[in-house]
């Protein structure tokens, strides 16, 4: 039994060594690490090496055109040949399915000949493959696919942008970062992306999306999770300054019809938050809120409930202390800094408390300007709602001047937001 482990593992480390004498492994940052035995040579010259790549390829034997091109890189890597055999190396490795080392393989023609004429056709290529990734080709693990990864997306547009910051197909990729950022729930760094968009490409054919984008992001946003009133509210700016800036785009309709279902559900929020109010008996906060009904939209169905409402609260306002404030809406000034609601140990004559669910409920103590009533708290979590259509699409033509946008998603009807909240206003005591 001894001799026999002895003989097995004297065997592994023959084969290993020998593995490694064949193999030329190269690391490289970025790359990892790279077989560049590149088969045998078989020709005396680099151009009679590249025919016989060409011959192997034209018969459909991609292996052996694969070691002949890696052959050449190898033996003749400066000659006038060497860009084009690079090339063929990406080529074919995307015939074969292998995406993401045949992106590499474009990397290394785009790094290492950049002022060869294959330079655009390897950066276009790359912008294929890419779009691949951003439509959900899976990652692999020695050939294994292991799910698409967003993240290996975004690196990849972020090297064609390195690779070319003002070519054809850089305001496209960093549009697509956001994509990608969005399929990652990322909102944050989507906005991010598609600013870039406007900063550095502002007369590109995909400014206008990147802008009307920065308000679906942030309506995403919104809805994540517990209602974010303050992303909200950055949604309607961001669609309130498309419409400025493109007031004749294909989508300014699906704009307006966006801010105003988030108007909406800044309404519906703010009368929630005021029943919410009445029934821990908080008269001064309950008023506020019904007052920023009125204000929100007061032709809804909910400002009429709230104008009842206003009208049997208003004697018990009036009576405390502070009455009806400056306004008339029930909010006396604010001191400087005030105990956030539901804070621990909160005391003092102008807390009061947020309703279940409100991500600012139970925090510690957050100062406040003066006079200022609005918080990024929201009330209790909405129900689960769908967003209108996207109408910008990831891009997965290799072409640089189209589009993430299509014509006929900016027609199509929203579906309903799901119950939206105003900012939470701070109240005074009763």
């Amino acid at each position: 039994m001894l001799r026999l482990r002895l003989f097995l593992v004297g065997f592994v480390a023959i084969t290993f060594a020998t593995s490694i004498t064949r193999a030329e492994l190269v690391w490289r940052p970025g790359e990892g690490w790279s077989d560049e035995t590149g088969g045998d040579v078989s020709a005396s010259s680099s151009r009679d090496q590249l025919d016989l790549a060409h011959k192997y390829e034209a018969q459909g034997q991609r292996d052996s055109a694969l070691k002949a091109y890696k052959g050449l890189l190898r033996r003749w890597p400066l000659s006038f040949f060497a860009p084009e055999a690079q090339y063929r190396v990406g080529k074919i490795m995307e015939d074969q399915g292998d995406f993401y080392n045949a992106f590499q393989a474009f990397q290394k023609m785009v790094t290492k000949y950049p002022s060869s004429d294959y330079f655009s056709q390897a950066l276009n290529e790359q912008y294929r493959i890419a779009n691949l990734f951003l439509a959900g080709e899976p990652q692999r693990i020695w050939k294994i696919p292991v799910g698409p990864s967003m993240q290996r997306t975004i690196e990849m547009y972020q090297r064609i942008i390195k690779n070319a910051p003002y070519g054809d197909y850089a305001p496209q990729c960093q549009f697509n970062i956001g994509i990608a950022d969005e399929k990652q729930r990322k909102f944050t760094d989507a906005v991010d992306a598609y600013q870039l968009v406007l900063d550095n490409y502002p007369t590109s054919s995909v400014a206008a999306n990147a802008q009307y984008q920065i308000g679906y992001a942030w309506m995403k946003s919104s809805i994540s999770g517990d209602y974010d009133m303050g992303a909200a509210k950055k949604a309607v700016d961001a669609f309130q300054d498309y419409l400025v800036r493109y007031p004749n785009s294909d989508k300014s309709v699906q704009a307006q019809e966006n801010i105003r279902r988030l108007g909406q559900k800044q309404t519906q929020g703010a009368f929630d938050i005021a029943k919410f109010y009445e029934t821990q008996h908080q008269t001064r906060a309950a008023f506020i809120y019904y007052n920023e009904v009125l204000r929100e939209d007061p032709n809804s169905d909910q400002a009429m409930q709230a104008k009842k409402r206003i009208a049997d609260l208003r004697p018990l306002v009036e009576a405390m202390p502070g009455g009806l404030g400056p306004d008339g809406s029930g909010n006396p000034a604010l001191p400087l800094a005030v105990k956030a609601p539901n804070a621990p140990g909160a005391s003092g004559p102008n807390e009061a408390p947020l309703p279940p669910g409100t991500p600012g409920a139970g925090q510690p103590d957050a100062p406040l300007p003066a006079d200022t009533p609005e918080t990024n708290s929201a009330p209790q979590a909405p129900t689960a709602g769908s967003l209108p259509a996207d109408p910008n699409a990831p891009v997965t033509s290799s072409s640089p001047g189209e589009t993430a946008a299509s014509d006929s998603a900016t027609t199509n009807a929203p579906s309903a937001l799901p119950p939206a909240a105003p900012a939470n206003k701070t109240p005074a005591s009763q």
